[in-house]
């Protein structure tokens, strides 16, 4: 069958917003210390469901990384379709991909250096030395990498972002060879290898997914696929199915015996089964999908920024707000009127066109001095 619907550019914004939505929940609402001894109203939910809802949410991180592998994907199969790509070649794609990862930090991470220091919530460890090099790795994005101090705890998604570039052709060249054996090559090893609870490797499954659904266009496939010859009882047979299972894979990450044994696994599974709900049942709703591509937009800006909000600079005003609605509203409200500011001041100063210069600059200089 000819594929008329694609997962396109605008619907992995779209499902950027549902993840950056997911992330200020988990982050404001599913430990009672996240929320420094305030009294938060979950009303008309109860606080134990809200809280545990809050905590499922954390799997907005599979969702980014998901995402971010899907894209270098589709973007490395646009130049080469067969994956027939050399070292030189890898190797350029990856520091490319790797600078752009850096500039597009870089403004962010200016503001929230720059606010810290003024605010007197500087959190690098004392002494010039150790504060340069704990800088110069946050700046590059391997702070949580190294072990070092970094100036939030929520920029060690800059490192799983760093490890997702590096590894990708690897990855991509054992897809090559294997096809969709790539994904029990990963999670074999994987589930006994690699050590439980942290947080750079047990998020390494989404990778083979990831590159699988992009090169065969699994979403695209599902979403046109009619179980039954209706098309509204088949919309609804996938709902219940699909709706089913993420709630049955939530079951198992939540029970202490399940997680121990298969944390690696649904790290990955539950990330992509959201993604699809999402895209198969919410995105086609109008308003909703602007809503949500409009938060996607912002939602890298978002990542780095909110954090410090809540917990360095109006973390008492943000939860005497009372209500968790309130509380998640002011949050990426503020939020986002602080990349729509560094968006303005990027576009009076040329960002973009300087960023572009930079990398390519770059680039020209390793393809010539590394080969």
């Amino acid at each position: 069958m000819e594929q008329t619907i694609k997962f396109t550019k605008k619907n992995t914004l779209a499902v950027k917003g549902i993840a950056i939505s997911f992330l200020l929940c988990y982050h404001c609402f599913s430990q009672t210390a996240r929320m420094g001894g305030a009294e938060v109203s979950f009303w008309p939910l109860p606080q134990n469901l809200a809280m545990l809802i809050s905590l499922c949410m954390v799997h907005c991180v599979g969702m980014f990384a998901f995402l971010s592998v899907y894209g270098l994907t589709l973007s490395m199969k646009s130049k080469y379709p067969e994956y027939d790509f050399d070292g030189h070649t890898a190797t350029l794609f990856v520091l490319k991909r790797y600078v752009k990862l850096v500039l597009t930090f870089l403004v962010p991470f200016v503001f929230c250096v720059g606010v810290t220091f003024v605010t007197d919530t500087f959190r690098y460890p004392a002494g010039m030395f150790a504060n340069i090099i704990s800088i110069i790795m946050d700046f590059f994005g391997v702070g949580h990498m190294f072990g070092g101090r970094m100036l939030v705890s929520t920029w060690w998604y800059l490192s799983l972002e760093v490890l997702l570039i590096f590894f990708l052709p690897v990855a991509l060249q054992i897809y090559r060879k294997y096809s969709w054996l790539i994904v029990m090559l990963f999670l074999l090893p994987g589930s006994f290898l690699i050590e439980k609870h942290v947080h750079l490797t047990k998020y390494l499954f989404i990778v083979p997914l990831a590159i699988c659904f992009a090169d065969q266009q699994v979403f695209e496939r599902l979403k046109s696929w009619k179980p039954l010859k209706s098309q509204a009882l088949s919309k609804f047979l996938k709902f219940v199915v699909s709706t089913g299972m993420i709630l049955a894979l939530l079951m198992l990450w939540n029970s202490r015996w399940a997680l121990e044994r298969f944390e690696f696994m649904l790290n990955g599974l539950i990330p992509v089964a959201i993604i699809y709900w999402a895209y198969e049942f919410l995105l086609d709703i109008p308003g909703l999908h602007q809503l949500l591509e409009f938060l996607g937009k912002y939602s890298a800006t978002v990542f780095y920024i909110h954090t410090f909000i809540r917990t360095l600079w109006l973390r008492d005003f943000t939860y005497s707000l009372g209500h968790a609605a309130v509380i998640w509203l002011f949050l990426m409200g503020s939020s986002i009127l602080i990349a729509v500011f560094l968006d303005v001041v990027k576009k009076l100063i040329h960002y973009e066109k300087i960023s572009n210069v930079v990398i390519d600059g770059f680039i020209g200089w390793a393809d010539r001095t590394l080969w």
